[in-house]
């Protein structure tokens, strides 16, 4: 045993100062640490916790922690709703403008992620600044979850770029040079599908020339363009933004758009099993000015179409014979009180269909006499109604996207390297 050390006025002992504890959560292994995290309340809980430093991120990036926590507090909240006038026609000099509704919320966290989101993009234009096209200004092409998917230019020159709002962390995306540029009108059309366990991203771009469609997709895995089979497609076809449906992307045809020049309006539907990069072409089994989306159902069988006819929403699902039949409806005035009321009111009357998506279909509630309107979210298994109000004196008819609290590492992939502020580093 070590004699005590002398020193000091009083010739007392010395004692050796004591190492200060180190908090039970960081002398905790990373398992442990986990277990912590994916008790969170919520996804912006475990957002806010994984800035902390870099080790908590790391564990609260690990796919596997991010299933468990999902399959534990369900599917990720929705905060808001997306709303854009149509997309530019030609020899357009300003961008379509944009608007998001906030939906409620009693979280604080969630509140907070929606009104700090970088929704109308201007923190990404201060770091992004382009100069030079026709519409000088960064456009919304398309939106997933919580992803958004931005171009800057036209044709050949075109910039892509996916961004998280909430995050403020980006990716800009090489150039496809494995579509075709030889005629300058043709444009590209694009589906963003982001990762649901990580921050993984793909993008699908599709043509359509000369009765054929043409198709890339772009891996945030990889930082590459690669070509996907070609697929024969009818006339007409006014191809716009693509759209998620679970493992699924499809484009519309959007026939309605040419009734005055084709006199036959039949819709069709391009679909991608992004999982296979197997083609579907659907020929709807509706008018062609009725408002649909395709779902992926796994209990209906996965490929599905949701439509409304009226004020009527129908589930149309796969027949033994490969045809379509109506596997349910639902008559949205007569089930919901509220909407009856508004069509007699306010003469809303016409339900666009914007997503399905677990087990909620997404809605917007609209009059053409008026610019306002009212977003809807139906659970179709308790047959519960959300109903949003749109309060705006401006019409907002373009794309529309239902936008999610979601969570997932840094925007980081072979495209690009960013380096987020994280505190106590």
């Amino acid at each position: 045993m070590d004699p005590p050390e002398r020193g000091g006025a009083c010739g007392g002992a010395r004692k050796k100062p004591k190492r200060a504890a180190a908090p039970a959560v960081e002398a905790a292994g990373d398992d442990v640490l986990g277990d912590i995290l994916v008790r969170l309340p919520d996804t912006a809980s475990l957002a806010r916790a994984a800035l902390a430093c870099r080790r908590w991120r790391r564990v609260a990036s690990d796919p596997a922690l991010l299933r468990r926590f999902h399959s534990l507090h369900g599917p990720p909240p929705l905060l808001g709703f997306l709303m854009a006038e149509p997309p530019p026609r030609a020899f357009a000099h300003e961008p379509p403008a944009r608007r998001f509704v906030r939906a409620p919320s009693r979280n604080p966290h969630l509140a907070a992620a929606a009104a700090a989101a970088d929704i109308h993009l201007h923190g990404f234009a201060a770091k992004n600044p382009r100069s030079g096209s026709v519409i000088d200004a960064w456009l919304l092409r398309g939106c997933d979850a919580g992803l958004l998917l931005l171009s800057y230019g036209f044709v050949e020159y075109e910039e892509l770029a996916v961004y998280d709002p909430v995050g403020r962390t980006a990716a800009l995306l090489p150039r496809p040079d494995v579509m075709r540029f030889d005629f300058e009108f043709i444009g590209i059309h694009y589906a963003l599908v982001a990762g649901d366990s990580d921050a993984s991203f793909r993008v699908f771009g599709a043509q359509f020339f000369d009765g054929r469609i043409m198709a890339a997709v772009f891996s945030s895995r990889t930082g590459e363009w690669a070509a996907l089979p070609s697929l024969r497609a009818p006339d007409p076809w006014n191809m716009r933004g693509g759209m998620r449906a679970g493992r699924f992307a499809y484009w519309q045809s959007n026939s309605r758009l040419t009734r005055c020049f084709f006199d036959n309006e039949v819709e069709h539907a391009l679909v991608l099993d992004t999982t296979t990069m197997e083609w579907t072409l659907i020929r709807v089994p509706f008018h062609a000015k009725e408002s649909y989306c395709v779902a992926d159902m796994a209990e209906h069988g996965g490929l599905c179409l949701v439509a409304s006819r009226e004020q009527c929403l129908q589930l149309w699902v796969r027949d033994s014979n490969g045809g379509w039949v109506i596997k349910k409806q639902v008559m949205l005035l007569k089930e919901f009180g509220l909407l009856k009321e508004l069509r007699r009111d306010e003469w809303m009357k016409r339900v666009r269909v914007l997503a399905v998506r677990d087990g909620h279909v997404y809605m917007e509630f609209w009059s053409i006499r008026k610019p306002n309107s009212y977003l809807l979210v139906l659970n179709w298994e308790t047959m519960k109604l959300g109903v949003l109000a749109n309060d705006t004196e401006e019409k907002y008819r373009g794309p529309a996207f239902p936008f999610f609290m979601t969570w997932a590492p840094p925007l980081l992939s072979p495209v690009i390297d960013q380096a987020l502020p994280l505190q106590g580093d």
